[in-house]
């Protein structure tokens, strides 16, 4: 087989894209770093399609034992020492309440390559707050580009064989289809168009495209090489919040006009002499080690600490994970990459799964081993899990369709009449249990009509995409339409901060003027404040400062909502504005805990226990006889 001449550029633009991701992940500018992931996805459809192609020109066949052997060699050996010493640093710093056994589990996806799989039905997203803690989360890349290595060299021999003339424009074909899929999968399942592979195959379908034009056909490349350092470093600074899909061709065009000009030619300019310098060329070689250990370090600091992580603990990190990816290149990935003539491919191929097997059962068989229910007296552990018990069937996920509107058994009380009903977003799930009180209190039942970023306000634009939007809108306009005979309505969100633009004000005020006479009594929950740290964090850090917010900061934030609020409750006579920020805050203060509980679940959702505790109160200031009365 003949190889493809190498270009230090590529690993130039290598270094760009794992730095990209680096310096995300430790806040240190590039808002969109993130894009790196995406550059990489086209240079590995640039490289291992130029491979293949080239393989096929010279032999007229394609060696799929000897492309794995190679892919093994490349990419399970540091991967293996990584995941492996992340899983055991896992088992000495993480709880054995559930987090060792889920980095555990991720471990052996990751060995499996189905990472991608494991953290789109494990997380609520990868832009969640929770994943910060998750040290393998990264790794649903090598999912991606694995699930490619193991299907791309499959089909070209199928094309390269039957329609060889036409092989352009089936990647062209199959490019703009997974592209369609992608943007789909985003108004439908945005989870499944970040994390799998068929989503992203347009990025590496371009980088194949490039390499199966000729080389060399362009004279001088320096204006494109120019764009294409523009185009990508401009990509990892502004984001999109159509993200991935249309939101990622930035990135994406950008990799393949300057992975174009590579191509095409040696006369690069500027550009090209960045790319080739020698810093630049050292973070390429290291981009993998680099992308592989940054993350683990910084969530398991994450994980440990509460609060956010200083500057100077940041940049740590960052030369840590320098230093350890260069230690990774220097003794496990060159070594271990050299082909041994003495060893066949298939012993290679069959070597790498005998080891990723074995590995995958020893880190879940020793994830299980250590875990340990958590005991009624762990704090930290209770307050996470202290919501809604019904929220699985309950609750709208954001992207969730309304096929099924009133979702069925998610009433209070089975048999009785609903007569209280709460409505709003994921901030009005966590007020669930008032809900439930008001209504027990009654002798009623209550029910809940709840949607992720979705506030109680009709021909509400919540900012998502395009479907989500307007599955908000559709999914208030169903709320309204069904709320008649009403006692009590509750009307509960994460309301705006700062100033309220007035068009959410006449969509407030017009929803409350079209409920107003349909329940006896409305009752518009008050903001409640947004911490600087997930509770349950700072209650097993021991640190619980780290999560507090002055009382100052909080008001001058929802000053604006709450006069919204007040000044709407007081042009009728059935609604009652309802602010518990003297619940949540005292004069200086609104803290982590109140009482010896946990007063949110994470950083902002009302905690079940808060909740009721606050109804209590609120029930024993009204008394019974203040209150609607059904029958």
């Amino acid at each position: 087989m003949t190889g493809i001449a190498y270009r230090p550029e590529i690993d130039g633009l290598r270094a760009i894209a794992v730095l990209a991701v680096v310096l995300y992940h430790a806040g240190f500018g590039f808002h969109a770093g993130l894009v790196g992931v995406d550059v990489f996805f086209v240079i590995s459809g640039y490289l291992i399609t130029s491979l293949l192609y080239r393989e096929w020109e010279t032999t007229g066949r394609i060696d799929l034992f000897a492309f794995y052997a190679r892919r093994v060699r490349r990419i399970v050996p540091a991967l293996v020492v990584v995941v492996v010493a992340t899983v055991v640093a896992s088992a000495f710093l993480l709880s054995p309440f559930g987090e060792i056994r889920q980095v555990a589990q991720s471990g052996a996806a990751s060995l499996l390559f189905v990472a991608n799989f494991f953290f789109q039905t494990h997380t609520g997203g990868y832009f969640d707050p929770s994943v910060e803690r998750m040290p393998l989360l990264h790794v649903w890349s090598l999912g991606v580009e694995e699930q490619f290595y193991l299907l791309w060299p499959l089909g070209l021999v199928v094309v390269l064989r039957w329609w060889r003339t036409s092989i352009f424009m089936v990647v062209v074909v199959c490019g703009l289809l997974s592209l369609a899929l992608a943007e789909a999968l985003m108004y439908g399942n945005a989870q499944a168009a970040f994390y799998q592979m068929p989503a992203r195959f347009w990025e590496l379908a371009l980088g194949g495209l490039i390499a199966l034009r000729s080389p060399g056909v362009l004279v001088d490349g320096r204006v494109s090489a120019a764009i294409g350092v523009i185009v990508v470093f401009a990509a990892t600074i502004f984001p999109i919040a159509h993200f991935p899909g249309i939101g990622a061709l930035p990135a994406v065009i950008g990799a393949g006009i300057l992975l174009h000009a590579i191509h095409g030619s040696t006369r690069l300019g500027w550009a090209g002499a960045m790319l080739r310098s020698r810093p630049m060329v050292f973070f390429g070689l290291i981009s993998y080690s680099l992308y592989l250990w940054h993350w683990p370090l910084f969530a398991l600091e994450r994980a440990t600490r509460a609060g956010q992580l200083p500057l100077q603990v940041r940049a740590a990190i960052c030369v840590a994970a320098v230093l350890l990816a260069w230690l990774s290149f220097r003794f496990v990935e060159r070594p271990l990459r050299r082909s041994d003539p003495a060893t066949s491919s298939r012993k290679v191929v069959a070597g790498g799964l005998v080891v990723s097997l074995s590995l995958a059962y020893a880190v879940t068989t020793l994830g299980s081993a250590l875990h340990r229910e958590s005991p009624p007296q762990d704090l930290a552990s209770r307050t996470a899990r202290d919501m809604p018990e019904n929220r699985d069937q309950c609750h709208f996920r954001g992207d969730e369709s309304l096929d099924v509107f009133p979702k069925p058994d998610c009433n209070s009380i089975e048999g009785k009449p609903v007569r209280v009903v709460i409505w709003g977003d994921s901030h009005a799930l966590a007020w669930q249990p008032f809900a439930w009180a008001i209504a027990e209190r009654q002798g009623v039942a209550a029910t809940s009509y709840t949607r992720d970023a979705c506030a109680p306000v009709l021909d509400y634009d919540n900012g998502k995409r395009l479907l989500e939007a307007r599955r908000c809108r559709e999914f208030n306009t169903r709320v309204a339409g069904s709320i008649r005979g009403i006692d009590t309505l509750i009307l509960a969100a994460e309301w705006p901060t700062g100033s309220i633009g007035s068009e959410f004000a006449a969509n407030l005020e017009a929803t409350i003027q079209r409920v107003a006479p349909r329940a006896k009594r409305i009752i518009l929950f008050g903001q409640t404040p947004y911490l600087r740290d997930s509770v349950p964090q700072c209650i097993a850090s021991g640190n619980l400062p780290a999560c507090a917010t002055t009382r100052r900061e909080f008001d001058a934030q929802s000053e604006g909502a709450r006069t919204l609020l007040r000044s709407i409750a007081a042009k009728y006579a059935n609604v009652e504005f309802l602010d518990p920020v003297d619940f949540f805050c005292n004069a200086e203060t609104c803290p982590a805990m109140k009482d010896g509980y946990g007063l949110y679940w994470d950083s902002n959702h009302v905690a079940s226990t808060a909740a009721r505790m606050f109804a209590k109160l609120y029930l024993v200031r009204k008394g019974r006889a203040a209150l609607p009365h059904h029958g």
